[in-house]
């Protein structure tokens, strides 16, 4: 299991390299983190994830889009 340590290590070098390479990549790399992040510890808590990777606020995870056809 993924622990503290990992997550805070991985906020570090994103929230070092968010004046480099901008807010929407940075915004991406944490959303794909996080998303792994949840699944490999029940209590891992994405809104602090994002406060420590300098994003803050509340960052839900997407939800699929589902076209329903009109016909």
């Amino acid at each position: 299991m993924l622990t503290r340590k990992v997550f805070e290590e991985q906020a570090a070098i994103i929230k070092k390299h968010l004046p480099k390479v901008g807010a929407a990549f940075s915004y991406e790399m944490a959303t794909d983190l996080a998303d792994y992040f949840e699944k490999e510890n029940p209590r891992f808590d994405r809104t602090r994830f994002f406060d420590a990777c300098g994003l803050g606020g509340v960052h839900f995870r997407p939800l699929p889009v589902q076209y329903v056809d009109a016909d």
